[in-house]
């Protein structure tokens, strides 16, 4: 099953996640994934190793290239937008950008 966006509210996104059917986000630097149920797989390019986060535990990724977030089983996890995201024109432009991001991990749930 691939990943099922479950809640989006100002500044992140919750996605259910199944074995084999990774998460894909381009240019995530800064953002923080919180595993909320199960246990996530993080691989992200260049970086050495892999990351395994528990229930509860986070991570921030380090660089903007391409990072597959999996899951062990089944799990939750929730992408946060840095709190220190440079936001053009208030509010509204961050919930531009942010939309943006996501419509952006749409079209790469659907390829």
């Amino acid at each position: 099953m691939k990943p099922e966006l479950l809640a989006l509210t100002q500044g992140q996104a919750e996605y259910r996640l199944s074995e084999n059917h990774p998460l894909r986000i381009a240019g995530a630097a800064g953002r923080q994934i919180e595993c909320l149920a199960g246990t996530a797989w993080i691989t992200v390019y260049g970086e050495r190793t892999d990351f395994m986060l528990r229930q509860g535990r986070r991570f921030e990724v380090p660089n903007n290239g391409l990072m597959l977030i999996d899951a062990l089983g089944c799990g939750t996890v929730r992408v946060r937008v840095p709190a220190n995201a440079e936001v053009p024109g208030g509010w509204l432009g961050f919930q531009r950008r942010f939309a943006g991001a996501l419509h952006d991990v749409g079209f790469l749930l659907r390829n």
